[in-house]
């Protein structure tokens, strides 16, 4: 390589941060995205059934 080694293992260096931070930022939005998708569905079962939710057992 030369003298062109350090841009060469610098780019290197940046194509791997990039995908790193491209995997890391996708499962981050993922798991936003499933918790939110959770909650979502926790209301609307709990206005589907307003008296169940109150109490979960009997009394």
């Amino acid at each position: 390589m030369g003298d062109y080694g350090v841009y060469v293992w610098s780019c290197y260096g940046l194509v791997l941060a990039v995908l790193v931070l491209n995997v890391w930022l996708g499962k981050r939005s993922l798991a936003e995205q499933v918790l939110s998708a959770r909650r979502r569905l926790k209301i609307a079962h709990s206005l589907d059934n307003p008296i169940n939710s109150e109490s979960s057992s009997p009394s």
